[in-house]
């Protein structure tokens, strides 16, 4: 089994999870990196990634694995044939799957475009109800583990995992509180149990 950390920027960020999953099997291939095979009657490629990324955001924070017993340097051989924005940034042999989409549990995100308010009194809020992409009201307050500004840009570290806050959601309510207009998104780092 190898985990990798890889990056999806440079119009990979408008690239659908499932098509994701399809361009790194494709890669894999390319650079003649062989990957087991699940059983059964329809078999797919062993490979797992990390939960989903919000479509139009960019990262520099993804993590996926394959099964496979593949020994050379597949960091070079992964990126010589990947195409843009898909790049591996560290890779590292495991007995079996991390489980990524599972042991990740925050990710660290910095925003332009954003309004500079005062991020103190905005943590210092009991609770924020919005209505999300399914039409629910949540409160999102307890999905929020830090906010603050650097270097003109909004950092926020949210949950991820099943009680999860989409970045973008939580631009789009930060921008109807405060105003500003979301220009850029990325998500710079990945934070649990056991990643690398």
């Amino acid at each position: 089994m190898i985990a990798f950390r890889y990056t999806k920027t440079d119009g990979a960020e408008y690239i659908p999870h499932l098509d994701l999953l399809r361009h790194i099997d494709r890669t894999l291939r390319r650079a003649g990196i062989a990957v087991a095979y699940s059983e059964g009657f329809h078999k797919h490629p062993r490979i797992f990634l990390g939960n989903p990324l919000a479509l139009g955001v960019r990262s520099v924070s993804e993590y996926g694995a394959i099964d496979s017993e593949f020994d050379g340097d597949f960091e070079r051989e992964f990126n010589a044939r990947s195409p843009a924005g898909i790049k591996c940034l560290a890779c590292r042999r495991t007995e079996k799957n991390p489980n990524f989409a599972e042991c990740i549990k925050a990710c660290r995100y910095e925003a332009e475009g954003m309004p500079d308010f005062d991020t103190a009194e905005f943590m210092g809020r009991d609770s924020l109800e919005v209505t999300d992409l399914r039409g629910r009201t949540v409160d999102i307050m307890p999905r929020i583990l830090g906010l603050s500004h650097e270097n003109g840009r909004l950092c926020f570290t949210l949950r991820c995992g099943e009680n999860n806050l989409r970045p973008d959601l939580f631009c789009s309510v930060i921008c109807g509180i405060y105003g500003g207009e979301i220009k850029d998104i990325i998500k710079t780092d990945s934070f649990g149990d056991n990643i690398f």
